[in-house]
C-alpha cells in the first residue's frame, strides 16, 4: 500500500482515500476487470490474447521483478508468442514495471503512447441513488451498440469479441435515457471488493448534461450489495475534461501507466 491522499468532492466535502493501492495491485485489479479471453505464462509476466480487441486484453502484463539480464529474452520470447498470432507485440508498463523494461523496450525502437492515469474512490464518497438510470447484469444490445459506436475500434466481429471481454467478469452495466437509444452508458466490474469503472460513453448529441456523473454516482450505489467499497477507474492523461470530471466526483490518482508497441516490422 502507498501514503493516504485526500480530495475534495463537488459538494465541497474531503473524500480521505486511506490508504492508496499499489501500483501492482491497480494493475492486477484491471487486468482481472477487463479479463483477456487467452493468457500464458511467461516468468513473473503475463501475456494476454483477445484478436487483436483493446490493448488491455492484448499486451504484457510485466508483473514481478525479473533478473535484469532476463529481461532481453524474456521480450523476445514475448515477441514471438504474439507474432505466431499475427498481432504487434504490446507492453502495459506502470510503476510497478521491472526498471530494466522500458530501456530494453526503447532499444528495440518500441513506440511508447497512451498514456493513462489511474483513480481511486471510496464508493460510498461517489454513491448517489438515481432513478433516471436502468441497471443490468449483463449488457444490453442498445448499450454494446452505444459503447461501441463511442469507443470501438473495429467491425462486428471485433465487437463480439469486446462483449466477451466485458462478460468474461461479474460487473454492471449503467444506461440513462431511452432503454432503445440510450444517452449515456457506463460497466463497473466487481473485483475482490472493489469496482472498476470502464466503457463510459456518451452520445455525441447527449454530451455535457452530466449524464456521466449521475452514471457513475448511481453505479457507485448500486455496486454496494456487490460488497463493493472501493472504486478505480483509468482515464487517458491528456483527457483533461474527464479528469477533472473524476476528480470533482471525489477520485484521486493512484497510479498510470502507458503502452508500449513494437515497431512496425
Amino acid at each position: 500500500m502507498q501514503g493516504s491522499q485526500e480530495a475534495r468532492g463537488g459538494g465541497g466535502s474531503v473524500a480521505v482515500v486511506l490508504p492508496l493501492p499499489s501500483p501492482a495491485e491497480l494493475d492486477d485489479l484491471a487486468d482481472r476487470g477487463w479479463p483477456a479471453l487467452e493468457r500464458e505464462a511467461l516468468g513473473p509476466w503475463t501475456l494476454r490474447f483477445a484478436d487483436g480487441v483493446t490493448n488491455r486484453a492484448n499486451s504484457v502484463l510485466p508483473s514481478g521483478r525479473v533478473d535484469a539480464v532476463a529481461v532481453p529474452d524474456l521480450v523476445a520470447a514475448a515477441e514471438q508468442a504474439y507474432r505466431r498470432r499475427g498481432l504487434p507485440t504490446v507492453f502495459q508498463v506502470s510503476p510497478a514495471t521491472d526498471a530494466a523494461l522500458p530501456a530494453e523496450l526503447a532499444a528495440r525502437g518500441y513506440r511508447e503512447h497512451s498514456a493513462t492515469r489511474i483513480l481511486v474512490a471510496d464508493r460510498a464518497t461517489i454513491a448517489a441513488a438515481s432513478a433516471a438510470v436502468a441497471i443490468a447484469s449483463l449488457p444490453s444490445e442498445p448499450w454494446m451498440e452505444l459503447w461501441w459506436s463511442v469507443d470501438g475500434r473495429g467491425d462486428r466481429a471485433a465487437q463480439a469479441v469486446a462483449e466477451r471481454i466485458l462478460t468474461g467478469v461479474q460487473a454492471l452495466y449503467a444506461a440513462s435515457g431511452p432503454v432503445e437509444r440510450p444517452d449515456a452508458v457506463a460497466r463497473l466490474a466487481v473485483v475482490d471488493g472493489w469496482g472498476g469503472l470502464f466503457a463510459v460513453a456518451t452520445r455525441p448529441e447527449a454530451r455535457r448534461r452530466g449524464h456521466a456523473a449521475t452514471l457513475i454516482r448511481a453505479v457507485a450505489d448500486a455496486a454496494a450489495v456487490r460488497g463493493v467499497e472501493r472504486l478505480w477507474l483509468q482515464v487517458m492523461a491528456d483527457n483533461t475534461a474527464a479528469v477533472a470530471l473524476y476528480e470533482r466526483l471525489g477520485f484521486v490518482q493512484a497510479s498510470g501507466y502507458s503502452y508500449w508497441t513494437e515497431s512496425a516490422h
